[in-house]
């Protein structure tokens, strides 16, 4: 009995793995076309180098060639990821070695491709590659021996011309105890082996893996599971706190999009440097059901703010462009891209939805999303082209307007905070940009691409005409727009500039050092009274961490909520003569000063009541 049980499990599995890995026929046909990748990181040494190896679908030609991306979404930048490749050999199936040359730096020409039974090559880390261009580590390779891998899978797998399309099947042997976090299907997984399977190079593409000693933990949300994967290489920040004192955020931000997801499983990868990073920049790249995270290292408590801030963004790139995406995003071509119009939606949209989410289920006061909202129109005012058609920099974001692109962030989010608004005013409250988004994802959705010159029609279609005017104003063209129109739609008074009686924080002239610190350069009256010096790096104030980040809000919040005569008391490090750093507690009492204040927003004194209905439908929750 036993015997005949084990042979008939045998069989099984000898079935199921000739369903998954289909064998050539007679006449050399295939069931199925596949590209199949073999990772082996038990393989990778000390210098940051590991082996990949490629077995191709079946080749007719006599030449094909294999291409690295140049490009991938969300980058906005050429990062010709085939520089990271070299020592790249084709091989028949007897191990005879194959004519390879390479064209370009992510192009190479085999010969014999008829014959053609794997190629292999070495992939070299851009997390330890000083290199010039140096990658922003989100976009990038970790390869760390023994203590961690973060495999943006493009940048150690290409595709063969004409087989981008078709699956993929990937292997990756893992160190004893790793554990691999992503949301790339699974086929199998032990103690030693985990294989994966995708149906085109994008999916392969757009599912981050990151392995190292597990420190996971998931929330169910309705029915979908987050996962949050944390590399901690001292073990300060655990993924179990970040779970916690995001689980609310994630509610909200379900609630925000309706209650449901349209994917069953999302993950963020979070790998935190012991140092500044080798790009002096963290951040993190979207994908469409995942997230890759990178930060320095702190502890659970600071990096709270930091986790928070990043994932309210990425977490809503669910909608755009997971469902609502044109031709140029769904058919993305990685080696020669066409850039979309639409980054107002893509990028814009996304940080307006992760801001106005915040406030809708009072995770944030009014007064602080208002506070975020005013700084992004004092940065892209101050930094940025104003007066620039966002549809020419999305089309030129990498190229010509390439220095523009930072401002999908600022003016981006604004365009959207004000045609919510609009549309509210148009609908009488019953109608905003959740809902349009809603509707245009129904329309077009996950599988369904739009046209990228005629989403404009669609979307005025599906509103107001009024909304086409104000397209062709602020998204087409080059107006400034007038935020206080529609900011009074809400009942909110809007001044370019005014001057105002406020309680004074610091009195003194501040800097940003080099890590971000706020630096006094020159002490004030009241900086005098605190006995603040020149060089003084500002840690706190009144108990919160300041640094340039999170200056505005933290002093616009002082000016809301201090008293004049009130004590202030700041936390600042100084550097002693002797090169010595002490940490000291200084504290005065405030005084009123003179203020000019830009962009500055408040309530009215007297909405009228199609103002509350506008104010009730912006900025309160269902």
């Amino acid at each position: 009995m036993k015997k005949a049980n084990i042979g008939l499990i045998v069989a099984a599995l000898i079935l199921q793995l000739f369903s998954f890995f289909p064998l050539k026929s007679q006449n050399n046909q295939e069931t199925e076309i596949k590209t199949s990748v073999y990772v082996d990181l038990t393989s990778a040494g000390g210098d940051h180098t590991m082996k990949i190896e490629v077995e191709p679908p079946y080749i007719k030609s006599q030449t094909i060639r294999y291409l690295m991306p140049k490009i991938v979404p969300g980058t906005y930048s050429i990062n010709n990821y085939g520089r990271f490749i070299n020592d790249l050999k084709a091989y028949d199936a007897e191990g005879n070695e194959l004519k390879v040359n390479r064209e370009d730096t992510c192009v190479w020409l085999i010969e014999g491709a008829d014959r053609l039974k794997k190629i292999s090559y070495l992939v070299k880390d851009t997390y330890h590659n000083e290199e010039p261009p140096i990658l922003f580590e989100p976009t990038g390779l970790c390869i760390d021996s023994g203590k961690v891998f973060v495999l943006n899978n493009y940048c150690y797998t290409g595709y063969f011309e004409g087989y981008r399309d078709y699956p993929y099947a990937v292997t990756v042997t893992k160190p004893l105890g790793f554990y691999g976090s992503t949301t790339l299907p699974v086929i199998s997984s032990d103690y030693n082996t985990d294989i994966y399977r995708a149906k085109n190079f994008f999916q392969l593409h757009d599912n981050p893996m990151m392995y190292c000693l597990p420190d996971t933990s998931s929330i169910m949300v309705n029915n979908s599971k987050i996962m949050i994967s944390v590399f901690s290489p001292n073990g300060k920040v655990t993924s179990s706190y970040l779970k916690d004192k995001t689980r609310e955020l994630f509610e909200a931000q379900v609630k925000y999009l309706g209650g449901s997801l349209p994917t069953d499983k999302y993950t963020i990868l979070v790998y935190l440097s012991e140092g500044m990073t080798l790009s002096k920049a963290t951040g993190a790249l979207e994908h469409f059901t995942s997230t890759t995270f990178v930060n320095v290292e702190s502890t659970n408590e600071q990096f709270e703010k930091p986790f928070k801030d990043v994932v309210a963004h990425e977490f809503f790139h669910l909608v755009t462009p997971l469902s609502i995406h044109s031709h140029e995003i769904g058919e993305f071509d990685f080696d020669n891209p066409v850039m979309s119009e639409h980054l107002w939606l893509y990028e814009g949209s996304t940080e307006y939805y992760a801001q106005h989410s915040q406030v809708k289920y009072k995770l944030t006061s009014q007064d602080e999303f208002l506070d975020r909202m005013k700084f992004k129109i004092f940065v892209s005012k101050l930094i940025y082209n104003d007066n620039l058609s966002f549809t020419e920099l999305s089309k030129g974001a990498l190229g010509k307007y390439k220095p523009q692109y930072g401002n999908v962030y600022m003016k981006g989010a604004l365009i959207n905070m004000c045609l919510d608004l609009y549309l509210l005013e148009l609908s009488n409250g019953k109608y905003g940009l959740q809902n349009l988004k809603s509707d245009l994802g129904k329309k077009f959705g996950i599988e369904k691409s739009f046209n990228d010159d005629e989403l404009f029609g669609v979307i005025t279609e599906l509103t107001y005409p009024e909304i086409n005017e104000f397209i062709k104003k602020y998204i087409e063209g080059n107006e400034t727009i007038p935020y206080g129109k529609f900011l009074e739609f809400a009942g909110f008074d809007y001044y370019d500039e005014v001057t105002l009686k406020v309680p004074d924080m610091l009195g003194s002239d501040v800097s940003s050092s080099a890590t971000g610190e706020i630096m006094v350069t020159k002490t004030g009256e009241f900086g005098k009274k605190l006995k603040l010096k020149a060089g003084d790096i500002i840690l706190s104030v009144n108990g919160k961490q300041i640094n340039i980040m999170n200056l505005i809000m933290i002093n616009s919040d002082f000016e809301r909520n201090v008293k004049e005569g009130d004590e202030v008391t700041l936390k600042i490090e100084r550097t002693l003569k002797d090169g010595k750093k002490v940490q000291k507690t200084l504290k005065a009492k405030t005084s009123l000063i003179d203020k000019t204040e830009k962009y500055y927003i408040r309530k009215k004194d007297k909405p009228t009541d199609k103002q509350l209905i506008i104010r009730k439908a912006w900025l309160e929750g269902n």
